[in-house]
């Protein structure tokens, strides 16, 4: 069934994606603490075993994260876009100076907001958080979209429908 014109890109987390991301990091993991305690002294083996520990610690509740997300993560409307993890109130377009997807590495793909005033919306989370995603004097926010069911030409097509202009320049 093809997609209405006017119709709003609603991205959720792929969470089978993530997942499967986890098993194969885990895997690797696994295999490094095995290699660890052939060719080591003991005493490395129970620092390798503490880091294997600490890590699938933050593993198990990345994963918790985002399987308990309660719905949407990205929408995309003619009103602005609404990302309830990063953004308290959703951003309107006229808020907004640029919105592009960019690829800094061949498996990762950022969107890329040029907010110039961002304290009226709230940007979520702790004060770290909120550093690592404010480049530039903090107007431009970066958010990984690598965990969305949705892909990055579907989001560079919705910004286009919804706000000419903002998207990324034409190549």
């Amino acid at each position: 069934m093809p997609q209405a014109p006017d119709a709003p890109l609603v991205a959720r987390y792929a969470r089978k994606r993530s997942e499967q991301g986890a098993y194969v990091f885990v895997t690797v993991l696994v295999l490094a603490l095995i290699y660890t305690w052939w060719s080591a002294e003991p005493g490395d083996f129970i620092i390798g075993m503490i880091a294997f520990a600490v890590i699938l610690v933050v593993l198990h509740f990345e994963q918790r994260r985002i399987q308990n997300s309660p719905g949407p993560q990205l929408i995309i409307d003619e009103a602005g876009m609404v990302m309830p993890e990063h953004f308290v109130h959703r951003l309107p377009w006229q808020a907004i100076t640029s919105a592009r997807v960019v690829r800094p590495h061949e498996r990762t793909d950022l969107l890329v907001l040029d907010i110039p005033e961002p304290s009226p919306y709230g940007p979520r989370g702790n004060h770290w958080d909120r550093r690592l995603r404010e480049f530039g004097g903090g107007t431009e926010f970066m958010i990984g979209i690598g965990d969305l069911d949705v892909d990055s030409p579907q989001i560079e097509a919705a910004i286009a429908r919804f706000a000419p202009g903002k998207g990324n320049p034409p190549a």
